[in-house]
């Protein structure tokens, strides 16, 4: 999201909040000193592309789930150079990591999957995480045991050292 897709959907949601109906353009862009209607209406139109703004009865309208406390935020594919917008009312970093195989079938995670993770220091057994090993990202299966960190997907390996990224929250799937 750009800086002024940002800060003129902020204004959309704080005029929302108060009024419970949108602002029209021309609002918008003297409320925020725009010399320019259109370059308001096209903000407008990429809001919509991006499923900010929806169409109802053919009027533009807020979407439900971008709410005041909403954060918004464009996060990286990092095996991808493509980006997914994940709504989140939770400070932190984020990646994201599509699943380009079926290892995790029985965890009902399929090639194509983007994976959302939290990036942190901690993860549970049997969570998946999102590990740098070699200098690549991979999402692993989480173990401790006896010292050692078993990592699975479609084999288990020991390894010594690893960097844990974060751990998988999410999942988004498209059909």
């Amino acid at each position: 999201m750009t800086e002024k897709e940002e800060k003129i959907l902020k204004e959309i949601i704080n005029y929302y909040k108060e009024n419970k109906i949108m602002p029209s353009i021309r609002f918008i862009a003297k409320k925020l000193h725009y010399k320019s209607h259109n370059s308001v209406y096209q903000t407008f139109k990429s809001l919509e592309k991006k499923k900010y703004l929806i169409r109802h009865n053919n009027k533009l309208i807020l979407n439900e789930t971008v709410k005041e406390d909403t954060f918004i935020k464009i996060i990286p594919i990092v095996n991808t150079n493509k980006t997914v917008n994940l709504f989140s009312n939770k400070k932190g970093k984020y990646l994201a990591f599509k699943l380009t195989n079926n290892y995790f079938i029985n965890d009902c995670l399929k090639k194509g999957d983007i994976l959302i993770v939290k990036e942190g220091k901690s993860i549970k057994e049997n969570e998946l995480g999102l590990f740098i090993i070699d200098g690549k990202y991979r999402i692993m299966k989480y173990n401790y045991k006896d010292g050692f960190y078993l990592l699975s997907d479609k084999e288990q390996i020991i390894l010594y050292k690893i960097k844990l990224i974060g751990k998988v929250i999410k999942v988004l799937r498209t059909m």
